[in-house]
């Protein structure tokens, strides 16, 4: 309802802009990256932990997704495979596969060690920032494929032309959905996620599932990352610092959306609607730049208020 009385009052603000599909075609795009991202952390709030390292997953999966692609790194790899071609891929598979290994850590650090996971990502994080530190930012090449493939359209229907992203965050948002609500995997996270004292008593490896969240978290936050190096043609150790905020705004946003104050996918992506919508019609409006970080900040203590009191409200 919030969202679409926002479509409104913007649509009445700057109708001869708001309305128009070059701008609904920005901010459905402009969507993509962040509902990966967003989509991954769901799945950790679900068994109630939490993941403060995805901005440096973010840009961790971006710089080793650039390496990977730099014939002076590995030239073995690219004599053996054709530039831009079948290197693409196996640059996106090692930025997920390093995603892996820092969800990995965490769920191991979380659950073998009993750690916080507030605490633990937090560390990861500032880990991750000295190995940025450690790696030098990279640029693609202008007429680098990968930077071609990200940024390319399809189909290019003339009144809608969706990037390839977009369908990479349809896809990833699906598979997340039905892993979530159509799963013995994903009914064993919301169990957890409810009560993990009762999960463990019945049979559940709370473990061995916590840990999953957390590796899927990190695998579509470096895939992320690849794909936002590939869409700006630079890979950059602080290229995900924006998405942290935003992220767990969207997630708490569809906490309150669907199910009673319980994180979910469709939720998720609907936060994720309503930030770019959100940061679209102030981009219109004209205000000043600061105004989306505090309209962002406002947005996550406003709904993480209001979780709370709709689970308040249905245990009463």
């Amino acid at each position: 309802m919030v969202l679409v009385a926002e479509i409104i009052f913007f649509g009445c603000m700057r109708f001869d802009r708001f309305f128009t599909t070059a701008n609904w075609h920005v901010i459905l795009n402009n969507c993509a990256l962040l509902g990966i991202i967003s989509g991954g952390l769901t799945l950790v709030l679900i068994v109630g932990d939490f993941d403060l390292s995805i901005a440096g997953a973010v840009g961790l999966g971006g710089i080793v997704a650039v390496e990977f692609l730099d014939p002076e790194s590995i030239p073995t790899v690219e004599r053996a495979l054709e530039p831009g071609n079948w290197t693409i891929f196996f640059a996106i598979l090692v930025a997920l596969a390093v995603g892996a290994v820092i969800g990995l850590f965490n769920g191991l650090v979380v659950t073998v060690f009993r750690i916080n996971a507030f605490v633990t990502t937090l560390g990861t994080g500032a880990i991750l920032v000295g190995v940025h530190r450690w790696m030098r930012d990279r640029d693609l090449p202008t007429n680098n494929r990968f930077k071609n493939v990200a940024n390319s359209k399809w189909p290019e229907w003339h009144f809608f032309q969706p990037k390839l992203v977009l369908w990479f965050m349809i896809g990833v948002l699906l598979l997340l959905g039905f892993l979530v609500s159509r799963t013995v995997a994903g009914r064993r996270l919301d169990a957890i996620g409810g009560n993990e004292t009762a999960a463990r008593l019945s049979g559940i490896r709370v473990s061995r599932y916590r840990i999953m969240g957390f590796v899927i978290c990190a695998m579509c936050a470096a895939g992320a990352g690849a794909l936002l190096a590939a869409r700006t043609g630079v890979a950059s150790a602080g290229s995900g610092n924006s998405f942290l905020l935003e992220a767990f705004t969207a997630c708490f946003l569809g906490a309150v959306t669907f199910r009673n104050g319980e994180f979910n996918i469709p939720g998720t992506f609907t936060g994720v609607l309503f930030l770019k919508v959100t940061f679209s019609g102030i981009a219109l409006m004209g205000w000043p730049n600061y105004w989306p970080s505090i309209v962002t900040g406002g947005f996550l203590i406003l709904s993480v208020s209001s979780s709370g009191l709709i689970q308040r409200l249905f245990e009463d």
